[in-house]
């Protein structure tokens, strides 16, 4: 069979008088559909379901379980599970329906008894947009326990340090010290004590605040604060910060009597220890503050080196942090004089037989100190000036000068001072 040939031209001829003639007719069609449409949305109202995902849940009536001495125990994440919701609506609510919408509630209402439920989970959808079909899953399990109210203990620790220069009063703090905490009686009894951490890091101020508490059981193990209902309880603490400054102790205007020491005596030294306190205040008291005054201490008539103990005298608006007292070391000694012997004969010891010695200098000076007692004591006769020169064959030497006053104690007890070391000896045998 002869299949015809196709006349493309007439084809498209016949096409286009479709699109371009009786358009008036083709506007009012198309018009006649729209109508047609909107009539079966509003008044067929067709349905269409629709599921919802990742709905969330939460307690309805909890409350009034409260007010009954019970409560939900664990933990609500878990208990409550994020439900998916199956929806039937009219299709011109269809696009309006979404989890936000949708309203998933466990009822606790009607429990008289603490022990373990399985609750079915209820759901509507909100300003009429549909009605549930489903809820997957449509329980859950829900213990109750009794409601308890315990009261514990709290402690304040510390974490950290203050910046240098100041201190913290922790012996004053005030804080709570117990704490009512409410919750499920097996969860709650397990709890002992409770702790609460001040930061003193970058403190420079009083600390006036609340801070949060870790809860403990006997043990000594962190118990979560998830168990606890209603408002978690909080501490309050209290904890005064000021500068803190190191002030030297004024021994020397302390000292009443110290120029009437015994006869010839006088104080060498006169320290504390310590010899500088920690004084804490406000910061404008401080600057005005360069050293810690002592209670007068009597020296009149002191001859010899004592220790007493000195008592601070405490600048109004300040504290001291270290003991008021301190010990005073007052070192009396007699005073020390000097004395000058001039043109002191050198003599020569381990000269044998006609061995000659002759020295470029035959005398020398020699300055003495010392104690008033001895000092004054001592004559011209009680110094030895020598050069020895035992075992010297001839030759020219460069001799030390001995001096001995008196004895060895005596000698050691004084400082010499010579106007010349040393002295050049010519020893000549025959």
């Amino acid at each position: 069979m002869k299949i015809p040939k196709i006349d493309k031209r007439a084809v498209q001829t016949g096409l286009k008088n479709f699109f371009t003639k009786n358009m008036a007719l083709k506007v009012i069609a198309l018009l006649f559909a729209v109508l047609l449409w909107g009539y079966v949305l509003t008044d067929q109202k067709p349905v269409r379901t629709k599921i919802i995902p990742e709905v969330s849940t939460s307690f309805e009536g909890e409350a009034e379980l409260i007010a009954q001495g019970f409560c939900v125990r664990g933990d609500r994440s878990e208990i409550l599970e994020n439900v998916s919701v199956t929806v039937r609506a009219q299709i011109t609510n269809y696009a309006y329906i979404n989890a936000s919408s949708i309203n998933a509630t466990v009822s606790l209402r009607n429990i008289s008894e603490a022990r373990e439920y399985e609750l079915p989970v209820q759901a509507t959808v909100g300003s009429g947009l549909g009605t549930v079909q489903s809820i997957s899953p449509g329980t859950v399990k829900v213990e109750i326990d009794t409601l308890v109210t315990k009261t514990i203990p709290v402690t304040t620790s510390f974490s950290g340090a203050l910046p240098e220069g100041y201190w913290a009063d922790t012996d004053a703090i005030s804080a709570t010290s117990r704490l009512d905490i409410t919750g499920p009686k097996t969860d709650i009894s397990s709890i002992t004590h409770a702790e609460c951490v001040v930061d003193l890091n970058d403190r420079t101020s009083t600390i006036y605040s609340t801070f949060d508490v870790t809860f403990y059981d006997k043990n000594n193990k962190a118990v979560s604060a998830d168990i606890i209902v209603g408002t978690l309880p909080s501490s309050t603490v209290r904890l005064l910060i000021y500068p803190i400054k190191n002030v030297p102790v004024d021994v020397e205007s302390a000292l009443v009597g110290a120029d009437n020491l015994a006869a010839n005596h006088e104080i060498m030294k006169a320290v504390s220890t310590p010899a500088t306190v920690r004084l804490v205040g406000d910061q404008e008291v401080l600057e005005q503050i360069e050293s810690v005054q002592l209670e007068p201490i009597a020296v009149n008539g002191m001859s010899s080196t004592a220790t007493v103990t000195g008592k601070l005298i405490l600048p109004e608006g300040v504290r001291l942090l270290d003991e008021d007292t301190v010990s005073v070391l007052l070192e009396v000694r007699e005073m020390v004089i000097s004395k000058t012997f001039e043109q002191l004969e050198i003599s020569v010891l381990g000269q044998q037989g006609k061995t000659s010695v002759a020295l470029d200098a035959s005398t020398i000076d020699l300055t003495l100190e010392g104690r008033y007692s001895l000092m004054r004591m001592l004559m011209r006769s009680d110094i030895q000036v020598s050069v020895d020169v035992t075992g010297l064959s001839s030759g020219t030497y460069q001799l030390p000068i001995t001096v001995r006053v008196r004895d060895e104690a005596t000698t050691v007890e004084l400082t010499m001072t010579l106007s010349a070391a040393e002295v050049t000896a010519t020893v000549t045998q025959p």
